[in-house]
């Protein structure tokens, strides 16, 4: 009898753990808070950080302007070039890694992956952003960053609505602009 009672313990348990090795995984839109599906990769203008300048003339062409930034490497770590798409659209090219470092967005002639352009209101573009990703902290104080959002491990999404050459943003207005928005590496924002 011992031994039935055993066995019978036995399958229980191996059944228990097969169905929960066959769980169903979650659904898309079950994701937890502030985490984002795999797949959704956000980008400016089709371009992300760490793109080649290859792929950059593949998907924005070869109508471009570049200009030296910080020759010195001083602020990125080696030294960068400016590449300018018209008014609208600037990238932070590393000039030894060849890829992009920063994606800035001035104008309406790009946008976002999720379609997201200049002169959008922030009643418009920010909920989408505040209930998938967690907002951004500064580095000295710790305090949350308004309309700068953490969109992957070490890579930050920032809508400003200031037009004062800064990207800090106070409290924000539902009927608020967006003035530029910028696809930035966290460790280059000191």
């Amino acid at each position: 009898m011992g031994k039935r009672l055993a066995a019978m313990a036995i399958l229980v348990l191996v059944t228990v753990l097969v169905a929960g090795c066959q769980a169903s995984p979650k659904q898309e839109g079950q994701w937890e808070h502030n985490q984002q599906p795999a797949e959704e990769e956000i980008t400016i203008a089709g371009i992300n950080l760490g793109d080649s300048t290859a792929d950059v003339r593949q998907i924005l062409g070869e109508d471009y302007i570049s200009e030296p930034l910080h020759p010195d490497g001083s602020w990125f770590g080696e030294p960068t070039s400016l590449w300018f798409y018209g008014d609208d659209l600037e990238l932070v090219i590393g000039e030894d890694s060849d890829t992009v470092l920063q994606i800035n967005l001035y104008g309406q002639g790009y946008a976002t992956s999720r379609g997201d352009k200049v002169g959008d209101r922030a009643d418009k573009v920010l909920p989408g952003y505040e209930e998938k990703y967690a907002l951004a902290k500064d580095h000295f104080e710790g305090d949350e960053l308004p309309g700068w959002f953490v969109v992957k491990e070490g890579e930050w999404l920032v809508f400003s609505f200031q037009d004062a050459n800064t990207m800090v943003n106070q409290p924000i207005a539902g009927d608020d602009q967006v003035q530029s928005i910028h696809l930035v590496y966290e460790k280059f924002m000191h």
